[in-house]
Formats: C-alpha cells, structure tokens, sequence
C-alpha cells in the first residue's frame, strides 16, 4: 500500500475482487477484529457526501445528520456492493435506524445487531459483552463459514501494532514533534475506517517515518471534541491561524483509536471484551460526566491545551446532553470552550469561522 492509496470506493472494490466480503458498519463500536478474522472489510458509514433527498421521507428532520446521511446512502443504492451490515447499538437513533433498514426497507443482504453494554461495568457487564461476542461470531459464521479462534489472535495482534503506532502519532503531535497539517494527521486516521489491518499499518509507519521532527515545533494548541467534520475547513482554519489540535475526544478518533493494548495472554474474545472496557469515557457508552471531566481535564494538564473546542452535531444526543455540564465544569477549572453546532458535510460558515478566531484570539 505504499505510496498508492486508492479511494475508498475503488479500494473496497478491490477488497471485493480478492474474495474478501464488504460490510457496511454504522458508528461508532464494533470489534472489526473478529470481521477481519472472517475475511470481512468494516467499511464505516460516518459521513457519505450525499444531498439527502429520499431520507425525509422515512426519517424526522431532528434525527442527527449521521444516521440521516447513513440511511440516504442505502435509499440511493449506493450500497448496493456490500455484502452485509453491522448495526452497533450506540444510540436510540443509530437502533430505530437499523430496525427500519431491515424491517421496513428489506435490503437483500444480512443485518447484524451489536448490543453494547453501558457504564457503570460490573462483572455482569463483561460477561454479557463476551456473551455478545460469541453470539456475532456465531451469526457471522452462517454466512460466512466457520469462526478461526487463532486467525482472530492474529487479528488482535495486528490490532495491537495499530493502537501503538496511533498512540506514538497522538504523542508525537501533542508535543509538536509532528509535521505536516492536522487535515493531514485526521485524514489518515480516517483511513482506518476502511482499510485492512495490512494496509494501514505501512500508512502509519509511514507518516511517523517522514513527519517526526527532531525538535518540537512551538505554537499553542487546543483539544477537539465531539464528532470531526466533514469537510475538513476548521482543521485548514485552525492551521492558517498557527493553532494545532494537540490532542481529541472524538467520538470517530480519540475516543476508540487510543485503545490500551490487548492482552495477547488471554483468549482472543476475552481480550477484546476487556479492551472494551479500558477504552476513553464516551457519551455513547454512558460512561459518567465526572469521568469525562477529569479525562478532559486531564488531558488539559497533559497537553498544555489553551482551550477546548466541541464540534456538535446537531441532534446528537448523547453528546448534547452532557456538553452543559461538561462546559461547567471547565469553567470552574478555567479551562475556555467553544461549541459548534454543525450538520455532517455542511461548509463552515463565515460566522462560525469568526467564532473560531475570536476565540482563539481570547486563549491566546
């Protein structure tokens, strides 16, 4: 994969043609180790650049541009090539979502149905996410032949080699010892939302070999949250205006790439269960908003962050229902914030652009 990226399409395609099956998983928590150990591609549906058209009529127009666009991309067929989707449980949108995508819409392809157990965790929670495990694994193995306990092994190790190489770009980038633009950096983190474990990890090598810098590059930093957008403009804005991002909380990043490396001592499904449980606090998984706070907070005190910017979309309600007292308690720790409030695709708007540089001006 080396010095030629194919577009998602023409890649997934690819995939297809090698005998591989492509399924289509909606946000935001899947265990794609156990699909790529069964010779499947997770291809996630976060942002089609659709014009949404057929969805109105199926869906309110206060459901959340994600599961709005999601649902545009299988009414106009655009779909149609994969073999399967993967339905995870993450809101009560993304559920009704996939209940009317199987119920009422019959695609002529398998839906898989994810249930993710939410916070607090007690050992009933991690039996019932292995419980969960082994349930998808042995629907998956119906359509796609039997379930290979040591190809899944090899899988988390690869797994593994991928959380270390995103975990050293993040640390790499807080300290400014990483060149290049953030629309850069998050473009290829993105990359994962599509590729083989093969196939991202010479990218990330990559970007590491040719980006380190032997001394940091100074300018002040700020700490993204919520969901990044698509198109990429507040990343360009942010960098003509000499600012990095330092460091996320997103929902499609920082949130499930920085996951703690699996224990490669256990059984595989067994490590995969408790990587879930280690993962950063998430809206989506209930997790508390002490938790998130002192996360946040934490990662302030870690990056010398001047500032915190959410990035919302609008009608997403795990993460509207929290950002108050989220943003409380910032204030009484001094930390600034900005919140955005945007649709999936939509340009960034002059005004949210003055926003931004005032903003910025303020925590400079």
């Amino acid at each position: 994969m080396r010095g030629r990226v194919p577009d998602r399409l023409t890649y997934l395609l690819e995939q297809k043609e090698k005998g591989r099956a492509v399924f289509g998983v909606f946000p935001a928590l899947c265990p794609k180790e156990m699909l790529w150990a069964m010779g499947v591609v997770p291809a996630e549906i976060w942002d089609p650049p659709l014009e949404l058209v057929k969805v109105n009529s199926h869906l309110q127009p206060y459901i959340c541009s994600v599961v709005r666009s999601g649902m545009e991309l299988v009414l106009q067929g655009k779909s149609d090539f994969l073999d399967g989707f993967l339905f995870p449980h993450t809101c009560d949108s993304i559920q009704n979502m996939a209940s009317v995508i199987k119920d009422c819409m019959g695609p002529e392809k398998p839906c898989y149905f994810f249930y993710l157990p939410k916070a607090p965790y007690t050992e009933a929670a991690r039996t019932y996410y292995l419980t969960k495990l082994q349930e998808l694994a042995g629907s998956l193995e119906k359509q796609l032949g039997g379930f290979d306990q040591e190809r899944l092994g090899e899988c988390v190790r690869l797994s593994n080699r991928i959380s270390s190489l995103i975990e050293k770009l993040y640390a790499m980038r807080a300290k400014g010892r990483l060149r290049g633009t953030s629309r850069s950096f998050y473009q290829l983190l993105r990359k994962g939302e599509h590729l083989m474990p093969e196939d991202l990890i010479p990218l990330l090598e990559q970007y590491l070999t040719q980006n380190t810098l032997s001394e940091p590059k100074g300018s002040s930093g700020v700490i993204f949250s919520g969901i990044l957008p698509n198109p990429l403009e507040l990343l360009d804005v942010l960098d003509q205006l000499g600012t990095r991002v330092v460091h996320d909380d997103l929902l499609n990043c920082g949130r499930r790439l920085l996951a703690p490396k699996m224990d490669t001592t256990i059984g595989p499904l067994e490590a995969l269960a408790e990587r879930y449980f280690h993962l950063p606090p998430c809206p989506t998984k209930g997790s508390g908003v002490q938790e998130r706070l002192d996360f946040l907070l934490d990662l302030v005190k870690k990056t010398d962050a001047k500032g915190i910017i959410f990035n919302m979309v609008k009608f997403c309600e795990p993460e509207w229902f929290d950002l108050p007292f989220i943003q409380k308690g910032l204030k009484d720790h001094g930390v600034p914030t900005l919140v955005l409030d945007m649709e999936i695709n939509q340009d960034l708007s002059a005004q949210m652009i003055t926003r931004v540089e005032a903003f910025l001006e303020l925590i400079s």
